[in-house]
């Protein structure tokens, strides 16, 4: 009977030390967006987008984002669709197809769809395929986040012509976009 309570309670002390260091992991990442409720997310530039290619640079005056949070009120991952206009770069006009991201609260994200940057007066367009991007920080102002980047390390890939036509892996991306709950409040916690 002493061996059995011997095993029992070797048994509790490794349950209880696995439960002791599944707790410190879990509470040391604790960076998260937390909201007070569910809704739809909007945002907008505060400062001119600039993105460098290997094919130039590029820069874009309004940006609008859209988004949408759901159950749990506390997230690690929040989606946003941007949505660029006023770009210009290599000398002319430029048409920027909407960026989906995907914000990871750890300062990173995810660009999750292809985006093209192209011009009608252009033959070429420049390609900015699925990656994860770091560099992101968050600040929080009266109920709005505030995301803003320094990226490097973007890669492109141009499809020729006055764009180039070797992929480039030094592109680079700084802005900031201020985004809010409409009839809430977003913030990121660390």
């Amino acid at each position: 009977m002493r061996r059995l309570m011997m095993m029992f309670g070797v048994i509790l002390l490794s349950a209880t030390t696995f439960v002791s260091a599944s707790a410190v992991s879990v509470s040391a990442n604790t960076e998260e967006f937390v909201a007070n409720k569910t809704g739809k997310t909007t945002g907008k530039q505060i400062n001119p987008q600039v993105f460098k290619t290997g094919a130039g640079t590029i820069e874009c005056t309004t940006v609008t984002s859209t988004g949408k949070i759901e159950e749990p009120l506390k997230f690690t991952a929040h989606k946003e669709v941007l949505t660029y206009s006023g770009c210009s770069g290599f000398g002319t006009s430029l048409t920027v197809t909407p960026a989906h991201f995907e914000f990871l609260a750890n300062k990173t994200a995810r660009l999750e769809k292809t985006v093209t940057i192209s011009s009608e007066s252009l033959t070429c367009k420049v390609l900015l395929e699925p990656q994860t991007l770091n560099n992101v920080n968050y600040t929080n102002s009266s109920g709005k986040l505030i995301a803003s980047a320094t990226v490097t390390g973007i890669h492109s890939l141009p499809t020729g012509g006055m764009c180039g036509s070797k992929e480039n892996t030094e592109g680079s991306y700084s802005g900031k976009i201020e985004a809010e709950l409409e009839g809430g409040t977003v913030e990121w916690k660390s």
